[in-house]
């Protein structure tokens, strides 16, 4: 029988990998780092006129762009490895700004900054080292516990979403939060709470990225909610059910990280040498 080998992954692909990944992190926070800061700065509340009422909408962004930050960092070492963080990247990219981008009446000379991030998120992911087959396939037998808690999540999320939409949808260009597409990114920031722990649940490549991505924006939104008073926010009982939801689902998915046996024998996985 003769053995087939692997090709190797051409540097020049590693190389285009890297540089999108690092002109896309730029246009997450190029002319707003200070997102990073809004996962603090949110609670202190914000001077009426200047950003009243949106404490909510800017803690969620704070902690949807250190996902994304973190995503990109999780590349720095054996990219092949962390499919995960690729959908977090790419998934969460592609679906919160192209839904900015259709419902939002952002101002003109954003537009292309967001066209390009699309453009650039979906670039990154198909570029990513791993094989196309890599980026679809688990590497140890998917989780029923983990899909099971994902659809319990999926239908509180999927309804506070419609929910922001539809809030959306009935406001106009008066509304900061409609120009701004504030609403939107919450719906977004929902959706991707179940979508990123079927991701995990499938248990590609990195799955524990993905695991904890989910649990803590689930967790946190939960914690904004009850630390922050401004529109967006979930009652008390949601709440702590969310922050519920985010520990559980962790705690599940380390729990099987960690059984032995054939469960968790890792498939063969794309670690292909680098070429010159």
């Amino acid at each position: 029988m003769t053995e087939t080998t692997t090709p190797p992954i051409p540097r020049w692909r590693l190389i285009t990998f890297w540089v999108l990944l690092v002109v896309l992190l730029f246009l997450h926070l190029g002319e707003r780092p200070q997102q990073l800061s809004f996962i603090v700065t949110a609670f202190g509340g914000f001077p009426a006129g200047e950003g009243a009422t949106h404490e909510m909408h800017w803690f969620a962004q704070g902690v949807f762009a250190w996902s994304m930050v973190a995503a990109v960092a999780a590349q720095l070492r054996r990219p092949a490895a962390q499919v995960g963080a690729a959908w977090v990247y790419g998934a969460g990219t592609v679906l919160a700004f192209v839904m900015v981008l259709v419902l939002a009446d952002l101002p003109a000379e954003v537009i292309p900054i967001i066209a390009a991030a699309i453009v650039i998120a979906a670039l990154a992911f198909v570029a990513h080292p791993s094989s196309w087959r890599a980026k679809f396939t688990s590497v140890t037998t998917p989780s029923r516990t983990l899909f099971a808690l994902a659809a319990v999540a999926a239908v509180p999320m999927v309804v506070y979403a419609i929910g922001q939409l539809d809030i959306h949808l009935g406001s106009g260009p008066h509304d900061e939060h409609y120009t701004f597409g504030h609403w939107v990114v919450m719906a977004v920031y929902a959706l991707l709470v179940p979508l990123f722990g079927a991701v995990a649940a499938w248990k590609v490549s990195g799955w524990r990225f993905p695991l904890w991505v989910a649990g803590i924006m689930a967790a946190a939104l939960g914690v904004g909610s009850l630390g922050i008073t401004a529109v967006s926010q979930l009652t008390t009982t949601w709440s702590l059910l969310a922050i519920a939801w985010g520990a559980a689902f962790i705690a599940v998915g380390e729990l099987e990280a960690r059984q032995p046996g054939p469960r968790n024998q890792p498939a063969p996985t794309d670690r292909r040498p680098v070429s010159p």
